[in-house]
């Protein structure tokens, strides 16, 4: 099986070679018209997230058969369809939720968690006569669609459609795939950088600062997209400080969400920088070097036992985050790099895949949620993509994939820590 999958990829790096993408070319090329495509991106996404949500359906409806005849976690299975969906009101969920309906009061720690999800599930919730709950789903859900649309049109205007096809599919199997559609800010923060990401490869600089914003005021990891938008910016004038125009100031832009959200929680908290203080309630407490935090979780597994779920969590969490740096310099370098014209979308995700390690959780699982940060590693998933072309990789990855984040929604459903 081994030897066949060798080969088979070893027979695609050959055609990936030959057909490996173009440079991206100078400013003056790329500032046209958005390329035309979309009709199809929309296609894809639409079919890979309504094939999401029939697997997530049909997940929690026989989540409790695991443990029939014993008390489950989460109590009794549920009597209906309402039943059913707030099995999914799990973890973080109970944070965003006080937050969409009251604001960050009277409780400072709900400012680690940032605003604009909140206010668009407040929004939708306004609008409709949906529980907060339930609108906070159906952001989420239709968040989840919008990204996977955009991860197809950016890596087929990268790559080609066959591997905008694959990198949308990978991304919603990946086993934590279902935070994309849990009440969480994930595939919302997702959508808004993907969303700038491609802008900034169209040369559409102030749609992308905007994005950038947008993105801060969601997670504080928006501001890495500051390094993207930079990079690609020289890059595309040929690193030629001469040839800088006016749309370099859209930069600007990519601080103001988190700016933003500093001044509310000074106007409200009176400490602006609440979202920072508030993390240290997760343990989340000063700076080290990476080999620290690698050291250390290599004593906890090492120490823990080996089907224990803390060993089994800390475990996945190691061998995620040494792969996103694996696959971020396969990105760069190697059979299925993307080429100079991916380099930025490395230049995001590696500082947004290093900082949970360089600032860990001071506790049992140091890099915990690192797997579900995994999701907003775009390049990742666009070399998964490229590893695709062997038909070898591209079904045994969604099949053990797949399988995994079955695992993990029915023990989200139970109410098990997952991230």
């Amino acid at each position: 099986m081994i030897a066949a999958i060798v080969a088979d990829m070893s027979e695609a790096t050959a055609v990936d070679a030959a057909a490996a993408p173009a440079e991206q070319p100078a400013a003056a090329e790329v500032e046209h018209p958005v390329a035309a495509g979309w009709r199809e991106s929309v296609r894809a996404g639409l079919a890979t997230w309504a094939a999401g949500l029939l697997l997530y359906a049909a997940t929690t409806y026989v989540a409790w058969l695991p443990v029939q005849d014993l008390p489950a976690k989460a109590g009794n299975p549920p009597t209906g369809l309402d039943g059913a969906l707030d099995a999914w009101n799990r973890w973080d969920v109970a944070w965003y939720l006080p937050i969409a309906e009251t604001g960050y009061q009277p409780d400072p720690l709900r400012a680690a968690f940032f605003p604009l999800y909140p206010m668009l599930v407040r929004a939708v919730k306004t609008v409709t006569t949906l529980t907060t709950f339930h609108a906070a789903m159906l952001v989420s859900v239709l968040a989840c669609l919008a990204a996977l649309i955009l991860v197809h049109r950016l890596a087929t205007d990268l790559l080609d459609a066959g591997h905008g096809r694959r990198a949308a599919f990978y991304l919603l199997a990946f086993p934590t795939g279902l935070y994309l559609v849990a009440a969480y800010n994930e595939s919302l923060f997702l959508a808004l950088s993907v969303g700038a990401l491609y802008c900034m490869r169209r040369g559409r600089w102030w749609y992308a600062g905007l994005l950038c914003c947008l993105a801060g005021a969601t997670r504080l990891t928006g501001l890495l997209l500051g390094l993207a938008f930079v990079y690609e910016y020289l890059r595309q004038r040929d690193w030629s400080i001469r040839r800088v125009r006016w749309d370099v100031l859209a930069a600007l832009l990519v601080p103001v969400g988190v700016g933003l959200y500093a001044l509310h929680l000074h106007n409200v908290l009176g400490n602006a920088t609440a979202f920072l203080d508030a993390q240290k309630h997760w343990f989340r407490d000063g700076y080290q070097a990476p080999w620290t935090t690698y050291r250390e979780l290599l004593r906890l597994i090492s120490e823990g036992t080996a089907y224990h779920p803390d060993t089994v969590r800390n475990t996945v969490n190691l061998v995620v985050s040494l792969g996103s740096l694996v696959l971020l310099a396969l990105a760069v370098a190697g059979p299925w790099k993307l080429g100079r014209g991916g380099h930025y979308l490395v230049a995001f995700a590696l500082p947004a895949m290093l900082l949970p390690v360089v600032n860990p959780v001071h506790n049992y699982y140091p890099l915990a949620s690192v797997w579900r940060y995994f999701l907003e590693c775009v390049p990742a998933f666009l070399v998964l993509a490229r590893m695709g072309r062997s038909g070898n990789f591209d079904r045994i990855y969604p099949a053990v994939a797949i399988g995994l984040q079955g695992v993990m929604v029915v023990a989200f459903v139970q109410n098990n820590f997952v991230g």
